[in-house]
């Protein structure tokens, strides 16, 4: 076999499909409904899934891509993935890519090829099968702390010099030394990279670099007096740069993307960030420091939101917190499993713990892996709503600093004895249409996938609407309803003001980019109400689909989500 890749497992060949909303026999107060399908089909993915309501004619039902592109999944940081998950331990595949000492880096999946650079073991990056764990390119790019970036065909990676490669082939297209190994995950956004070179002990200076995408020309580059020790995370035109120094107030910096030039900085942890990233999630930063705070700060004005001591003793928190449905989940690196709520930083659960790495969230499940046990490390998934462990795995190392990734149904995570393990049954493939209405009374689903003009598989199930559109409950403190929703124009999104203040309204994607931000001045107390036409800020048309609408008002801030008809 390939590189004496070694599997772990008989693959079990299958082709089944299974309707997972709407839910079968379930009956529904509104028309608009999510359709959602799990499509298992030997490991690849079908011609095409096609729906069919209530006799009517066919129509297609879009792939839905749950690639783990980079860091943290995407470029907001969230960890989170809209995958099915493994329930239990089965290993899908092996592979003898790692090494036994600080194996720190995330598997990134794209197009049904996993990348994984390993860290101590070999310093050379690895191109594997998604399904079976097999070679198929390996390059040898020199010691690499972080993950790979896939966009748009190309592999960034920093490792001695930050590397463009063409992630089919892994020919190289270019690379520099002005950003290397510990400048953390190259961030890509808009046909631009972000990355950092941290300059030798004791210095501890390091510089942040913008280059073209396409041929590596360095844009912009800016020096900052910490040193740079976690990922950063470009969203909003911004670049967020968390930096580490063992003593003194260190920050993190909010620098233009287009110029680099410092647009705030944050001093509120002592000492910095190990290893923590910036999540970004409807225009607030979460992040956990040195000294064992986790903190949201507002993106905008880099002023902490609110701070929460989850770490006795001001331990230091690695792990970057995983973000999904209002919540943080990590541990830290004392004995600790935190779930925090976003909107407080209190403690929703908490079971015992211990992390370096960071989590990875899908199908209800949080997954990592254990940073130290002297009875060998785990592979740990838990549930979501209560921190019950569901299933774990334990490896034949005594710590685990890689983080998860999930896609199409597997878990993928480096261990430090010598194996990239991927956890499953097979490749399982997500279809949903977002634009799904249906009939007021009974209703029967059919969603059936095909391959070479046949059908191969289908499910059919049964369920009811009551009535037609969508009722969304106001929040509690601020009032936040829109309405009509959904709606075709326009909606006017209402809400009420207990106290005058600096009030911000904005509409967002369902990426965290904003599209438009509708009111942000100061009001006075009482009832309020703005109109959101549909358009972004430069008059374009978005498309239809679903956004999300924040208010941001005295310390307060609700979310309720829109949905716009064409």
């Amino acid at each position: 076999m390939t590189f004496g890749m070694i599997l772990t497992a008989i693959l079990i060949s299958v082709t089944n499909l299974t309707i997972t909303e709407p839910v079968d026999g379930e009956t529904y107060d509104g028309d608009w409904l999510p359709l959602r399908a799990i499509v298992e089909n030997e490991n690849e993915v079908p011609d095409s899934v096609h729906y069919s309501l209530n006799g009517a004619a066919v129509a297609l039902v879009p792939r839905l891509n749950t690639d783990w592109y980079t860091y943290m999944a995407n470029d907001c940081r969230t960890g989170f993935s809209e995958s099915p998950a493994p329930t239990d331990n089965t290993i899908l595949w092996t592979a003898p890519v790692t090494g036994d000492e600080h194996e720190f880096p995330t598997p990134v999946i794209v197009d049904g090829i996993v990348y994984y650079p390993s860290n101590m073991g070999t310093d050379s990056l690895y191109a594997l099968d998604a399904a079976t764990g097999e070679l198929i390119w390996k390059y040898r790019v020199g010691m690499t702390d972080d993950a790979v970036t896939v966009k748009n065909g190309y592999l960034f990676i920093a490792s001695d010099s930050l590397w463009c490669l063409d992630a089919l082939t892994g020919e190289r297209i270019w690379a520099t030394d002005a950003a290397a190994y510990g400048g953390s995950t190259p961030a890509v956004a808009d046909g631009r990279v972000y990355g950092g070179r941290r300059v030798a002990y004791p210095l501890w200076i390091s510089y942040v670099s913008c280059f073209d995408a396409a041929t590596g020309t360095e844009i912009w580059s800016d020096t900052l007096s910490e040193s740079t020790m976690s990922c950063i995370t470009v969203w909003n035109g911004m670049v967020f740069v968390p930096t580490f120094l063992f003593e003194g107030e260190t920050s993190l910096y909010a620098l233009d993307a287009n110029t680099g030039s410092i647009i705030w900085e944050n001093t509120d942890s002592y000492q910095g960030y190990w290893d923590s990233s910036p999540v970004v999630v409807d225009g607030d930063i979460y992040i956990s420091g040195m000294d064992g705070k986790t903190r949201a700060i507002d993106a905008m004005t880099g002023i902490t939101v609110w701070e929460s001591p989850v770490s006795p003793g001001d331990y230091l928190i690695t792990a970057t917190p995983a973000y999904h449905d209002g919540r943080l989940y990590f541990a830290d690196q004392i004995d600790t499993y935190h779930c925090l709520d976003a909107s407080s930083g209190s403690t929703i659960w908490s079971v015992p713990g211990v992390q370096h790495g960071s989590s990875g969230i899908a199908d209800g499940i949080v997954f990592y892996g254990e940073y130290e046990n002297p009875d060998n490390a785990r592979v740990i998934a838990l549930d979501c709503d209560t921190g019950e462990e569901i299933w774990s795995y334990t490896t034949d190392a005594e710590r685990i600093y890689s983080s998860p990734a999930i896609t199409d149904g597997v878990v993928y995570i480096a261990g430090m004895d010598l194996n990239l393990y991927a956890f499953g049954t097979g490749l399982k493939y997500t279809y949903r249409e977002d634009n799904f209405y249906a009939d007021v009374g009974s209703n029967e689903l059919i969603v059936t996938s095909f391959d070479g003009g046949l059908s191969v598989a289908a499910d059919t199930i049964n369920f009811t609407v009551t009535q037609t559109g969508i009722t969304l409950e106001p929040s509690s403190r601020l009032a936040l309803c829109a309405s009509p929703n959904p709606f075709y124009s326009s909606a006017s999104i209402s809400f009420e003001l207990s106290d005058p203040g600096w009030t911000s309204v904005t509409v967002y994607d369902l990426s965290g980019r904003i599209v438009r931000t509708l009111q942000n001045s100061e009001l006075g107390t009482g009832p309020h109400s703005v109109l959101w036409d549909g358009r972004k800020e430069n008059g374009e048309v978005v498309s239809a689909g679903l956004y999300i609408c924040r208010i941001q008002s005295g310390g307060l801030s609700e979310t309720t989500g829109l949905c716009l008809l064409r």
